[in-house]
C-alpha cells in the first residue's frame, strides 16, 4: 500500500510538472538508453567534442606527483566520504561552465525531463584506497533523492577498471524510485546490474533515481568530472555555488 502511494504521488507530480513528447526520443543522442535503462555510455566521447578533450588536457597538466600527494595526505582520514577529495580547484571555471551548458546536454536533458534542465553543481572527484578498506555512503547501493528529474554525467579523467572504483547501475530501476528494497533486483535480476569499466575520455550517465553506486577502490585512483542536472525545483535546493 505504501509503495503504491508513493508512485502514485510519483507519476501524478511528472504528469502536471513535465510534458513529453516520447516519439521524438529517437532524435536525441542519450535519451532512449536514459529512458529505457537509466544509464548511458559515449566512448571516446572527448574525440569528438572539444570542451572535453581541453578538461582532459588541463587535467593532464597536473603533476602526478600533485594527485599523489593529495592521497598520501587523506588516505588515513575517517569520515563518511573519506575515500574522496575535491580537486575541482585545478581547472578553469569558465571551461567548466561552458563544458556543463553546452547544447548537446541541454537538450538531451530537457527532452528526456520534459522540462527545462538546470546544472545544480560541477565537481571533480579524485577517489583513492583507504586504509579502513569498508563500504561506506555512495559505495553502497542507493538511490539519489535530490529531484525526480535528476541525471549526473561522469567524464571519465583517468582509465576506470575493476580495482579503482568503477560505477555500477541496476538498468530499469530508475523507473521505481518508491521502491528501497535493492535485492528485489539483486536477487532476483542480477543480470540488470551493469559494471562501468571505461577509458579516459569516456562519458556516461545515468537516472540515479535508479540504484547505484561507486565501488570501492582496492588500487590506483580514479578521477571523474560530475555534472549535475536536475529541475528548477528540486526537492533539496540548489547549492551557493555551481562549482565546488
Amino acid at each position: 500500500m505504501r509503495n503504491f502511494l508513493k508512485s502514485l504521488n510519483y507519476n501524478l507530480i511528472r504528469k502536471f510538472r513535465s510534458s513529453i513528447n516520447y516519439k521524438l526520443d529517437k532524435n536525441f543522442t542519450f535519451v532512449n538508453d536514459l529512458r529505457e535503462n537509466g544509464c548511458h555510455v559515449q566512448k571516446e566521447f572527448y574525440e569528438k567534442n572539444n570542451l572535453a578533450h581541453d578538461i582532459i588536457n588541463q587535467f593532464e597538466k597536473i603533476p602526478k606527483e600533485k594527485i599523489i600527494s593529495i592521497i598520501q595526505n587523506y588516505k588515513n582520514n575517517s569520515g563518511r566520504y573519506n575515500y574522496r577529495k575535491y580537486i575541482t580547484n585545478f581547472f578553469d571555471n569558465k571551461l567548466l561552465l561552458e563544458y556543463a551548458n553546452q547544447n548537446l546536454f541541454k537538450d538531451n536533458f530537457q527532452q528526456y525531463f520534459g522540462l527545462e534542465p538546470k546544472i545544480r553543481f560541477i565537481s571533480v572527484w579524485l577517489d583513492f584506497p583507504t586504509l579502513d578498506n569498508n563500504e561506506k555512503n555512495s559505495q553502497i547501493f542507493h538511490r539519489d533523492t535530490d529531484d525526480i528529474y535528476l541525471v549526473k554525467t561522469f567524464l571519465c579523467l583517468t582509465n576506470i577498471n575493476m580495482e579503482n572504483g568503477p560505477f555500477e547501475f541496476i538498468k530499469t530501476s530508475h523507473k521505481k524510485p518508491w521502491d528501497q528494497n535493492v535485492n528485489n533486483y539483486l536477487k532476483t535480476q542480477p543480470s540488470l546490474v551493469k559494471t562501468f569499466s571505461l577509458n579516459k575520455g569516456d562519458l556516461y550517465m545515468a537516472d540515479t533515481n535508479g540504484f547505484h553506486r561507486g565501488k570501492i577502490l582496492s588500487n590506483d585512483y580514479r578521477v571523474l568530472l560530475n555534472v549535475h542536472y536536475v529541475s528548477s525545483k528540486p526537492r533539496v535546493g540548489f547549492l551557493n555555488q555551481i562549482i565546488n
